[in-house]
């Protein structure tokens, strides 16, 4: 079980096809509602990848919290300890994609700043084997607290934790966030997040900062460059995975979630990484985050399209054989189950 406390919106997402200027207006085609937030863009990610999953957060009591909660319970996500805030709505985001993919975010936490039931949420970690927490939940004194206390007993029992550092927390609090550089097993950003912790513009010396900092791994997301790791051999770029973006939104998300899910399945750093650049790339070719988080099968057909030339086409090919033979024995267990 993977316990995640982290952010859930409704997110507003709308295509355009140019971005106005300021003071002019641009109509969508269309607008799509999507649950979404790190939070939840993590947990979908990982339901789809056959991770038993807990997401810890709080929506609003609203319509808007009622859909992100259906659309989150259809994907078998543990709700139990998603609470709900009586007078603060659910956290809501505007999202304008751009013709290239990239988007730009407007929005309020909303209730994703509340806890209603401290006590209860900190007992979030039963059954568990791995906590992932997000930036933004150091944001706001009460899911501060919240984090914090979740992270120590996380470490005094022995549970893997990670945190993704997120654009805005890093740009808000990049000294808080830098104190808890030594108090997880892994930290996720990317290269715009991590020059704001470090002030660092070099990918590399960015890197080389946060392990100054304390940090004992760092995974640095590199969008369509692929990522950085620490391998044996020393800094090492794992190559990318060709695509087409529709819609950035949730890629680092699905990111993050295939690298912690081949983590705690005993994967090597460079298997991780490679199966992570897939789930982000595949994600990136879907409008929307949440709901429309990348399947595993869709992640597959993605790494089999792509041939490296390199030593690392060998990984790519150990990860699509772990990932089938994964696929096979789920489905026959479903099998036999029926």
């Amino acid at each position: 079980m993977i316990v995640i406390l982290g952010d859930i919106n409704i997110d507003i997402t709308a295509p355009l096809s140019e971005y106005p200027v300021l003071g002019q207006d641009c109509l969508a085609a269309e607008l799509s509602f999507h649950c979404g937030g790190v939070g939840a863009n993590t947990a979908f990610a990982l339901a789809r990848l056959g991770a038993p999953v807990r997401l810890v957060g709080c929506i609003g009591n609203d319509w808007f919290g009622s859909f992100v909660r259906s659309q989150l319970a259809s994907e078998g996500i543990d709700l139990s300890l998603v609470q709900k805030a009586e007078r603060t709505p659910t956290g809501f985001m505007f999202i304008a994609v751009s013709p290239d993919g990239q988007r730009t975010i407007f929005g309020s936490r909303g209730a994703n700043a509340e806890v209603p039931d401290a006590a209860k949420a900190q007992q979030c970690l039963h059954g568990a084997n791995a906590f992932h927490v997000m930036g933004y939940s150091f944001m706001s004194v009460p899911t501060e607290q919240l984090a914090r206390q979740l992270i120590r007993t996380a470490k005094d029992t022995g549970l893997h934790t990670s945190m993704d550092v997120g654009v805005f927390p890093s740009r808000t609090i990049p000294e808080k966030l830098l104190q808890l550089a030594n108090e997880v097993d892994v930290i996720f950003g990317n290269a715009e997040e991590v020059t704001l912790l470090t002030r660092e513009q070099d990918a590399g010396k960015a890197f080389a900062a946060l392990e100054k900092s304390g940090a004992r791994e760092i995974v640095l997301k590199l969008g369509s460059s692929g990522c950085l790791i620490r391998t044996r051999e020393g800094l090492t770029q794992v190559p990318p995975f060709s695509v087409r973006p529709v819609d950035t939104t949730g890629a680092g998300d699905a990111f993050t979630a295939a690298f912690l899910r081949a983590r705690l399945e005993g994967w090597s750093n460079a298997e991780c990484a490679v199966f992570a650049n897939a789930a982000g790339a595949a994600a990136s070719e879907l409008l929307g985050g949440g709901e429309q988080m990348p399947q595993l099968s869709r992640i597959i057909a993605r790494m089999s399209e792509t041939h490296f030339a390199s030593a690392w086409d060998e990984v790519r090919l150990e990860v699509i054989r772990r990932l089938e033979t994964a696929a096979q024995r789920t489905s026959k267990h479903v099998v036999q189950g029926v």
